[in-house]
């Protein structure tokens, strides 16, 4: 099954060219790796793909509904906040499914809405975010939920930005340089 369509795309900085009308396609069960020299627009291809950027020509065409999760070289999180609280501080939609089912359980009156926050948390398995997260965390060796970001290795917080994305269930997961802070245990 095709996740996307990467057609003719270009980009430059002013008069540098990074790339021009590049062209591919990824299906599901593919692990593609980028490789090349540094500034050769690696970084760039990968946000125009994640949606974070746009080509100067071409287009990147996506398969309906697919969810994508981007893991940047260099995570941008709070340093004041425990690993337990990135979690919850991401942007992650099945937060956003566990509020809304909370919310519904406040007004029981409401039955049309409960009923859909509660099909909403079978669909997306939210019943069981907690043992996922923390599962994710400790094979991920981020036990110390109580750490703060701040004192984390640049390791731990790529590992943290990882479990994150992982959080998300995406379909597609775009990683640029994941091997910097990241050992290949990880990967497996």
């Amino acid at each position: 099954m095709n996740y996307l369509s990467v057609e003719n795309i270009s980009k430059s900085f002013g008069m540098r060219v990074l790339f021009e009308n590049i062209s591919f396609g990824i299906n599901e069960g593919q692990k593609i790796g980028f490789v090349a020299k540094n500034g050769t627009g690696k970084t760039s291809l990968l946000n125009i793909i994640a949606g974070n950027d746009k080509a100067d020509t071409g287009n990147v065409v996506f398969r309906k509904g697919l969810r994508i999760a981007y893991l940047p070289q260099e995570p941008d999180l709070d340093p004041s906040l425990t690993v337990e609280q990135t979690i919850f501080d991401s942007d992650n939609p099945i937060l956003k499914i566990i509020e809304d089912y909370e919310h519904a359980i406040e007004n029981p009156d409401d039955s049309e809405t409960y009923q859909k926050a509660f099909d909403a948390m079978d669909a997306h398995h939210a019943w069981d975010f907690e043992t996922r997260y923390k599962q994710i965390l400790f094979k991920l060796k981020l036990e110390d939920l109580h750490a703060k970001v701040g004192n984390l290795s640049g390791g731990q917080k790529k590992r943290l930005a990882l479990a994150n994305a992982l959080l998300t269930t995406p379909d597609l997961l775009i990683m640029d340089e994941p091997t910097n802070h990241l050992d290949f245990f990880i990967l497996k």
